[in-house]
């Protein structure tokens, strides 16, 4: 029995020990008819406008022979091209430039990220962020890494799923690919096992019952996967959200201002006009004190003065009211 398990035992470890991820394309990306117009710029045609797609933070600054390596390049590997566009500027009325992060396939096996042309050519420069992936490898048309690979879009072959590095919980994937490998390698060993009429009943019901144990396992892993998936997405849209009140709030706070310096614009000429008042009341009160013909009536001065001094009143409690309601 201990000579069996280590038959069955030795390529189910190997098969564990080995995980590959394979660049790839992020799911809401749009798919153009892209060609490369230079070492930078492609060039599309989309609703009857001519689109210029420039890869976003990335810049070339090669001599005319490295322009000429690069283009073939370019041209290898941009048979399919796709794009995330960041911005897009109108520059005339058919020609638009779009910012994006550029992805180009040759044949649909796996994604070449513009992001990482400096890791193939000197001649570019762009910033390039790597992420720690223990016991992992990540196969990209610009090389081979492992353990230390590049961030950016991957899929996972053993178990069909999209992530992204370094936000995807690579442990988590790693299990369930070592999963996979165990289950694959206990499937194969059961169907050895029955088809040697010398194998032990009780080891082919102990293979079974490992193999519906680590289905299940791996099922409610890659359920898993997904729902953390959808979860991220439902933050990145509740992030954006935010993002788009957040404006809103600092358009509307500007606004306030600006009401309230003409608020106190106001003011200081009410007050301006107070004092005007009070000084005009004033040399009235010195007028009113001695009658030119020494007859008496009735001053017209006591009803127009408290009518305005009653206006500028009004006028300041509107003003103390919309500077409380602020």
């Amino acid at each position: 029995m201990s000579k069996a398990k280590c038959v069955w035992l030795t390529p189910l470890l190997l098969a564990a020990s080995v995980l590959a991820y394979v660049s790839w394309v992020p799911p809401h990306v749009m798919l153009v008819q892209a060609y490369p117009m230079n070492a930078t710029h492609f060039t599309a045609y989309v609703n009857y406008t001519t689109v210029y797609i420039v890869q976003a933070n990335l810049s070339f600054h090669g001599f005319p022979s490295e322009v000429q390596a690069v283009m073939q390049y370019l041209y290898s590997q941009c048979r399919y091209v796709a794009v995330d566009v960041l911005n897009a500027t109108q520059i005339s009325e058919a020609e638009q430039l779009w910012i994006a992060d550029v992805y180009c396939t040759a044949d649909g096996s796996m994604w070449l990220w513009l992001r990482w042309l400096p890791l193939r050519f000197t001649a570019y420069s762009g910033y390039v962020e790597f992420a720690n992936a223990t016991n992992a490898t990540a196969v990209t048309p610009v090389g081979t890494f492992v353990n230390y690979i590049p961030a950016g879009w991957y899929l996972d072959p053993a178990t069909k799923a999209v992530f992204r590095v370094p936000e995807a919980n690579l442990t988590l994937l790693a299990h369930i690919a070592s999963l996979s490998a165990q289950l694959k390698a206990l499937k194969a060993e059961l169907e050895r096992s029955r088809a040697d009429a010398s194998q032990a009943a009780s080891l082919i019901a102990k293979l079974e019952a490992q193999v519906a144990a680590l289905e299940a396992q791996r099922r409610a892993l890659e359920e898993a996967l997904r729902q953390r998936e959808s979860e991220v997405t439902a933050l990145q849209a509740n992030l954006r959200a935010a993002q788009a009140e957040n404006d809103r709030l600092r358009s509307q706070l500007a606004q306030l201002k600006a009401e309230n310096d003409h608020l106190k614009t106001q003011l200081a000429s009410m007050n301006q006009t107070i004092a005007n008042l009070s000084n005009q009341l004033t040399s009235l009160s010195q007028l009113a004190v001695q009658p030119s013909s020494g007859e008496e009536g009735i001053d017209p001065l006591m009803y127009i003065l408290p009518a305005a001094l009653a206006g500028v009143a009004a006028a300041f409690v509107i003003y103390r009211k919309k500077k409380a309601e602020e």
